[in-house]
Parts: structure tokens; C-alpha cells; sequence
């Protein structure tokens, strides 16, 4: 049976920007009680399925991202809204709950990050081809309270783009590559990681708002983000080629 349409959370209050975020998300309080940064119509399509897509991979494959959901704005709200924040739009859009007790990520607290964890943000970033997680900003958060990393922002993945050497020069955890690479049975226990959680692309493939395969409220412009490509990249990690830095 094919799967319907991921559930969606109704938006009660449009606070304002976040603090931080290239994507220009909004932080907003939702039906059950939860405060979210929100990407609407004031991001493009191709973010909205690149954060769908990998946060569904990356929640299975094991990386702490905060919770997700489908998210949207009745018309009503939107017109009671300050001129400045409708660009919100009232289409589905992507929010992620906000997680608490979490601060971004010092370079200095990079040390502190487990290897595990390192290990699989480098790998994951790889494989969906994330150029957003280099020193300079790593699009992380630290948890106080537990003392570990908080994966976010994957509105780059999926770049047509990708460098391979960039990426391995910038990563903030780039360190790892050698030991990941270099030792057979970590690189094949990766791979197997990977393609144990491929059918959740699939997943949110067909669960996705179908407004997200336009890129304008008019319809009539079908969406620049390519679907199929983005399978593709995922479906690397079954073969060896899938390490291949060339």
C-alpha cells in the first residue's frame, strides 16, 4: 500500500526570523504546544525536499536531529501577519522542532563530539552530498544538559555542485575520513548502515506535500529539484564507488 501524505501540523503563532539560518527560517509555535523553525514559501522547493528527504534518512540512520513534521499556516494567519513575515506562505512547509538546552556548536566543544558521532555526520554528509557543515559554520548544536551533538539544516543536501575535495578540506569533521576509509570493516559496516535505510527516501518521496512539486503558488512551474537524481545519489553507498574521492 502506498503511503499517504505525512500528517500536518496546523501554525498557531508566527514569532519572527531565527536568530540564524541562510535558509531564513521562522521560528513558530505549533498546534501542540512545540516551538519549530519553519521553511515555507520564503525558501525555494528544492530546500523544502532536500531537508524532507535527508531528515527522514538521517532519523533512521541514527543521527540526532530533532523531531520533524509537515507544517502550515491557514490564509487567515497569514493576512493578520506583518507584511514582513507573509513570505511565509500557508503551503505545507518544513519545520523542525526546536530543541532545548541547545546552543550552537564553539569550534571548542568540536573536541567533545564522540567518535561515533563524528564518524557518522561525515559519512551521512557524503552520502546525501552536504557542503553545509564546514568549520567555519557546521550547522550544529550542543546539548548541555546530555552533553552531545544535535544534527541540523540539510537544505544544501543533494548539490549539484558537490566538490569532493572541498568537501574534505572543509568538513568540520574531515579528520575522520582517513580512519573511516582506511579500515575495511568500518567502511563496510557503513555501507550496510546506508542501504539498510534507502527505503526511507522512498518513503518520503511519496509522502511529500504534491504542492512541492511545483515551484511557484501558481502551479504551473514544476519544481527544479530533481527527485530521481536524489535517489541516485543515495542508491551510491551499495556500490564501491561510493568512497571514490575523483
Amino acid at each position: 500500500m502506498q503511503p499517504s501524505l505525512a500528517p500536518i501540523l496546523q501554525i498557531v503563532e508566527v514569532i519572527g526570523p531565527a536568530e540564524q539560518g541562510m535558509s531564513l527560517p521562522y521560528l513558530c509555535r505549533a498546534e501542540d504546544g512545540n516551538l519549530y523553525y519553519v521553511k515555507g514559501l520564503q525558501t525555494n522547493r528544492s530546500s523544502l525536499w532536500a531537508e524532507w528527504i535527508s531528515a527522514h534518512v538521517a532519523s533512521t540512520f541514527g543521527l540526532a536531529i530533532p523531531p520533524f513534521s509537515l507544517v502550515q499556516v491557514d490564509e487567515m494567519l497569514v493576512d493578520e501577519l506583518p507584511p514582513e513575515l507573509r513570505n511565509i506562505g500557508c503551503l505545507p512547509a518544513f519545520g523542525s522542532r526546536q530543541h532545548p538546552h541547545a546552543s550552537w556548536l564553539e569550534l571548542s566543544k568540536a573536541k567533545d563530539v564522540s567518535l561515533q558521532a563524528k564518524q557518522d555526520i561525515l559519512v551521512f554528509d557524503w552520502w546525501v552530498k552536504n557542503p553545509d557543515r564546514a568549520t567555519g559554520n557546521p550547522n550544529l548544536l550542543w546539548d548541555a544538559d546530555q552533553l552531545s551533538v544535535v544534527v541540523i539544516d540539510h537544505n544544501q543536501a543533494f548539490s549539484r555542485d558537490f566538490d569532493t575535495q572541498q568537501f574534505l578540506q572543509d568538513h568540520v569533521f574531515a579528520e575522520q575520513w582517513p580512519a573511516v576509509v582506511g579500515d575495511l570493516v568500518t567502511r563496510d559496516a557503513f555501507m550496510q548502515r546506508l542501504a539498510d535505510v534507502l527505503h526511507c527516501a522512498e518513503k518520503a518521496r511519496l509522502t511529500a506535500p504534491p504542492e512541492w512539486m511545483w515551484e511557484n503558488p501558481e502551479f504551473d512551474l514544476p519544481t527544479r529539484f530533481d527527485l530521481d537524481a536524489s535517489l541516485r545519489t543515495l542508491s551510491r553507498c551499495t556500490t564501491l564507488d561510493f568512497w571514490s574521492t575523483e
